[in-house]
């Protein structure tokens, strides 16, 4: 008698296990090479800050002429090799060292407002007496050597990463906050503003309720006169606030995060795509393709090339762009240019 085939019920499991274990040695391998990567990057990094710290004066040059990123500043707070950043001196930081008599230009030669676009508070600026009133006692202190206008060290004191006594505020004050540390950042603001009238601004309403343009939202980001802008058709006519890179104007409000298809699940710790670059050929030739069959414009940062948060979100309020082409996505769910985004540059 012919016996019939047996049906082999664990096939399916096998083949489950068999995807499992594929995913748990992927992952050991790529963090091993993630690791390896990290410390040569780290120590890259590491010689880099070094030697960078001890030329902070040429940061702002080196940013103008676009041989420096505003990322690849080091950061010299909390470091016990980042007094040099501030000091003429390393080994004797004091008062009458500083890079700079005026503390705002030793703060400006990494922090400087004309670069990076995301600081939220205005220098040079008298407070009235209701914000001195809620003022703590340090803070008026600091308005004296600043000749009662508001500074960096106003805010931040720039001490608490130097004495001994105060380094455990790096985890619950990082930003040196002065009377910190504070649940949010606002209960800072709060010192000198009255919470029940704060509202940040809102630079994407920029028509009014009679319909018209509110001109001081444009000078946000926009150094052009009004008047001008009216006349321009071209993204790389336009000069902006922001002499870096364009994203740099979002983040004060929008802190980057990583879009879909930046990050998987069990590969937390690895580095996903980075949107904001200067698009490969075949990229550029089918956004071009795509942008012309559907009557949509995707501009991209003028001189450099490369994708900025403007290149796929309008910035701009439905009616404030008069171009049908360039007027998409206005008022769209998170401002996006058109649905289904992401194959106007990749395959599906």
């Amino acid at each position: 008698m012919k016996r019939k085939p047996v049906k082999n019920d664990n096939h399916p499991i096998r083949l489950l296990s068999f995807l499992w274990l594929f995913v748990c040695l992927t992952q050991t391998a790529m963090a091993t090479s993630t690791d390896n990567k990290g410390t040569a990057k780290q120590s890259s990094s590491e010689q880099k800050a070094a030697i960078s710290l001890q030329q902070v004066e040429t940061i702002p040059c080196l940013l103008q002429s676009g041989k420096l990123q505003l990322n690849d500043i080091p950061d010299p707070h909390w470091r016990k090799d980042g007094c040099i950043a501030c000091h003429t001196s390393a080994t004797s930081p004091g008062k009458n060292n500083l890079r700079h008599k005026d503390v705002e230009k030793t703060c400006y030669n990494c922090h400087s407002p004309a670069f990076d676009h995301r600081y939220i508070h205005p220098a040079d600026v008298r407070p009235d007496k209701k914000m001195l009133s809620g003022m703590d006692k340090t803070m008026r202190q600091q308005l004296k050597k600043s000749k009662n206008t508001i500074s960096c060290t106003t805010c931040h004191d720039l001490t608490l990463q130097c004495k001994s006594d105060t380094k455990n505020h790096k985890l619950t004050n990082p930003k040196f906050f002065r009377n910190g540390p504070f649940a949010s950042r606002s209960q800072l603001c709060f010192l000198c503003h009255d919470k029940d009238q704060y509202q940040r601004l809102n630079p994407h309403d920029q028509i009014d309720k009679q319909g018209k343009l509110r001109p001081e939202k444009c000078r946000v980001c926009h150094a052009d006169p009004v008047e001008r802008l009216a006349h321009i058709t071209d993204t790389d006519q336009l000069v902006f606030n922001a002499r870096e890179s364009l994203s740099t104007m979002c983040w004060g409000c929008h802190p980057w995060t990583p879009h879909p298809g930046g990050q998987f699940t069990f590969f937390r710790n690895q580095a996903g795509p980075q949107h904001l670059v200067k698009p490969p050929e075949k990229i550029k030739r089918r956004l071009d393709k795509m942008s012309e069959q559907n009557m949509v414009a995707f501009p991209l940062e003028p001189g450099s090339g490369k994708v900025f948060c403007g290149t796929c979100h309008n910035v701009h309020q439905k009616g404030v762009i008069k171009n049908p082409e360039k007027a998409k996505g206005a008022g769209s769910k998170k401002r996006l240019r058109a649905e289904d985004i992401c194959e106007y540059c990749h395959l599906k």
